[in-house]
Parts: C-alpha cells; sequence; structure tokens
C-alpha cells in the first residue's frame, strides 16, 4: 500500500504544475503564439525561430473575430486540469454480478484506506479548492470583459473616436504574434478625410537573433543573407497585417482608407547614437486591403502591390517619409470659408484680400478632388511657415500630404518663391507642394523646372 500511495502523489504532480501555468488572456488582452521551445528553455525568450515569420499572415493568426465582434467575444477559457480517477469514491449499480462484486468490494477498501491517510487527502481537496477557484476568477474576468466590450461596442457605434481607437487596438492585441514581434501600436481616426492612421512600433531585427534547426536537429543562427530576407517579410508582414486587421474592424463605414506607418528605434551603427523613425509606410482602400487572403500572400508582393515603401535595408535602417501622416494638434487650421460664391465675373483675383485668395484657392481644390476623399485644410492667417493650406489624399499612388502655397502676385513668380516651397515642403514631411499664383512663371524659373525634380 505504502508504494501505491507515493505513486498517487506523483499522479497529483502534474495537475498541480497545469493549475499554476493555467493563465486566461481575455478580451484586453495580448495574444501569444505558443512557443513550446521557449518552455523547455531550448532558445532564449528574445528569439524568433525562422518558421514562426510566416505565422505573421497565416490564416488561422488572422481570423475572425473582427470588428465589434472583438470586443463582444471573450477567447475561450482554457481546459482545467482532470484529477485521478482513484481521488472519487467509486458508483457501483446493483444489477453488477457476483464477480465485479468482489472487484468492487476490494477498490472499495482501498479507496478506505486511502482516504485515511488525512495529508494524501489534503493535497486533493486543495489541488480541488484551486481549481475551483481558478474557473471562478476566469468566469469573472470573462463577465468584466465582456461589460466593458458592450459598453466600448456602444460608444463606437455612437462614433466616439476614443472608442474606435480602442477598438483598433484591441483588434491587433487579439490576433497572436510570436512574442519578440509584439510592440505597441496606436491609431487615429480622421472623419473629414475617412482616413485611419495605424503607426505600429516595430523591433530592431538588426539585432533579434533569428534562429533555425540544422539537418542535426540543433539551433543555430540564421546566415547573414538568410537575416536581411527574413527581417525584411518580417517589416513587410507587420505592415499588411495591421492594414488588414484594421480595414477588417471598421465599425460602422467610418472610413475608406487605411495608412500604416512603421516607427523603429534603432542605433546608429556609426556613432552608437539612439536613433528612431518611420522605416516603412503603406496606405491602401480598405475595399482592397479586405479582399487580401491571408495564408496565400506573399509579404514582399503584397506590399509592393499596396504602394507600399520602405527603408532600402531593414539592418541598416534609415527614415523614409511616410506616404501619410496626421497632425492633430496643428493649431494653424482655421474653419473653411466660402470665398467662391462672393466672386462676381469681373472680380480681379490679384487685386483681392490675400486671405480671401487662399481660401478661394482651398475651395477650387476642394471642388476638384473632394469625390476622391481629398481633404483641405486652410491654415491660420501667417507668413511664418510658408504654408497656406494643406491636403491629404488618401489615393494609395498619388496621395499623402500636399502642402499649398497661393501667390496673389502681379509680378513674375521667381526662383526664390519655388525654392522656399520645396523647403516648406520637406519641413512639413510632405509628399509634394503646389504652388497658385494669379502672375506667371518667368523663363529663369522654368529653366529650373526642367531641370531639377520640381514640375
Amino acid at each position: 500500500m505504502g508504494y501505491q500511495k507515493y505513486q498517487r502523489r506523483d499522479d497529483l504532480k502534474r495537475p498541480k504544475s497545469q493549475i499554476e501555468e493555467i493563465q486566461y488572456r481575455g478580451i484586453f488582452d495580448l495574444q501569444f503564439l505558443p512557443r513550446p521551445w521557449i518552455l523547455r528553455g531550448i532558445i532564449p525568450s528574445s528569439a524568433l525561430v525562422l518558421d514562426e515569420v510566416d505565422t505573421v499572415l497565416a490564416k488561422d493568426t488572422l481570423a475572425p473575430p473582427h470588428g465589434l465582434d472583438v470586443l463582444l467575444t471573450p477567447p475561450p477559457a482554457p481546459a482545467m486540469p482532470t484529477l485521478p480517477s482513484w481521488t472519487q469514491a467509486p458508483v457501483f449499480s446493483l444489477d453488477e454480478t457476483e464477480a465485479l462484486g468482489r472487484v468492487r468490494e476490494r477498490i472499495r477498501r482501498e479507496y478506505e484506506e486511502i482516504s485515511k491517510d488525512a495529508s494524501l487527502q489534503k493535497e486533493v481537496d486543495n489541488l480541488r479548492t484551486k481549481i475551483a477557484a481558478k474557473s471562478e476568477a476566469i468566469d469573472q474576468k470573462m463577465r468584466q470583459d465582456q461589460a466593458r466590450g458592450a459598453e466600448l461596442a456602444t460608444g463606437c457605434r455612437n462614433r466616439d473616436l476614443a472608442a474606435i481607437r480602442l477598438l483598433m487596438l484591441t483588434c491587433l492585441a487579439r490576433h497572436p504574434l510570436p512574442e519578440p514581434l509584439v510592440l505597441n501600436a496606436d491609431f487615429v481616426l480622421d472623419n473629414l478625410s475617412r482616413v485611419a492612421l495605424c503607426t505600429i512600433q516595430v523591433p530592431d531585427l538588426s539585432t533579434m537573433p533569428i534562429v533555425k534547426k540544422s539537418a542535426t536537429k540543433r539551433w543555430q543562427p540564421v546566415s547573414e543573407a538568410q537575416r536581411k530576407r527574413c527581417s525584411e517579410r518580417i517589416l513587410h508582414a507587420l505592415c499588411i497585417r495591421a492594414a488588414y486587421l484594421i480595414a477588417m474592424s471598421d465599425p460602422g463605414s467610418f472610413f475608406d482608407t487605411v495608412a500604416v506607418n512603421a516607427h523603429q528605434k534603432w542605433f546608429d551603427p556609426a556613432t552608437g547614437s539612439p536613433r528612431e523613425g518611420i522605416v516603412a509606410s503603406l496606405q491602401g482602400a480598405k475595399s482592397e486591403l479586405c479582399q487580401l487572403q491571408p495564408g496565400h500572400l506573399d509579404p514582399k508582393a503584397c506590399f509592393r502591390h499596396l504602394g507600399g515603401i520602405s527603408t532600402a535595408n531593414i539592418l541598416n535602417a534609415a527614415p523614409v517619409r511616410p506616404i501619410f501622416v496626421m497632425d492633430r494638434n496643428d493649431d494653424r487650421i482655421v474653419a473653411n470659408k466660402d470665398v467662391a460664391s462672393q466672386i462676381e465675373e469681373q472680380t480681379n483675383l490679384a487685386a483681392m484680400p490675400w486671405e480671401d485668395f487662399e481660401h478661394l484657392v482651398s475651395q477650387l481644390f476642394e471642388w476638384m478632388f473632394t469625390n476622391d476623399g481629398v481633404e483641405i485644410k486652410v491654415t491660420r492667417a501667417s507668413r511664418d511657415r510658408g504654408v497656406d493650406a494643406i491636403m491629404f489624399d488618401p489615393d494609395p499612388i498619388r496621395g499623402g500630404k500636399y502642402v499649398l502655397q497661393a501667390k496673389r502676385y502681379t509680378r513674375t513668380v521667381d526662383v526664390a518663391a519655388v525654392r522656399d516651397l520645396y523647403g516648406t515642403v520637406v519641413n512639413e514631411g510632405a509628399n509634394r507642394g503646389i504652388l497658385v499664383t494669379t502672375a506667371s512663371y518667368g523663363p529663369v524659373l522654368m529653366n529650373l523646372l526642367r531641370t531639377n525634380r520640381f514640375r
């Protein structure tokens, strides 16, 4: 009987360890892909396994829930460990044969002897209590998450920007990634331009360990050439993943375009100084992004198809100009004014107040491009920044941020004006600059336009 007692103690070790390891990640918690080799201590948790790269855009990891279902559907509760059968007293029916009755009596006596072992019985009772407490805690968390999710879903339906932002960030968190690739993200929705901008943080891929199994089944670092290809694949895949999940989770047709900027921090190899910036950017129509088929995408080909741009070498990163940016703290923006309706046919535009001319130019661009989702914002009447209006174009090919300058001149536009515009474009982080004037361009300036990047 002593041997059986110790054997039964061993039977309790597994459920004991299982109940301690159970962690429930609810609606608003980060989800991670299982990494059994990490749990066994085979490789460090900071290392990325080569096979994990393809999980970023895998069908299973990007599967529903999307949209408001993210807030209303909690992840399933984990299975509780099962106690050994001998911890329950056997129950027998009354019509058993005499032969089974003998076996029944022997098992019953054995159970009675086990029950007399107070320490073993106490372990069983404690384990049952822990399992019940863990189940109750998980049930309570699920109820709390569902209540909070329902409240946020109501906010999303009412166009509450804070609730929509939390929905999008929750959607990104709910769809699992390998732990080394999980970093923060942010989301901004511009109601006027109907553009959703997601900024994701990506790890420094030049320092992240990437390993694979060799022919001898041992873990080893990938080659430098493979590291470069793999890092580029990761960067493109993370951008596509964010764009797809945001597009699929629009709770009420609130935007038409999704833009993603990938932000990274790294150390300059030449000076050792910390640096950071946007290393990849893409923009696409929501309708096109929703048609993507996870599990069948090549990250590089898809990234190019969406018109994305990225740093030339992710292992020696350099910032790129994002396709779309939103400065929500720009205090220069003022309300647009209807000037066109007040202009008579014989009005001399060169003689009208310069503030009215700026609003007129903005209004004309709005008429021409508003059907394409373009947004025009006039800046405050100030000459210090050289920006008269800002235009946001969601088109993935020609789009981005435009700087508009309105020159109400009676003289010829000189070279300095165009050079100033170019400097303003660079300073604003814009994609293009447009100069509109009531005058004409001189021959010196036209020659400059032909021999430089100006148009």
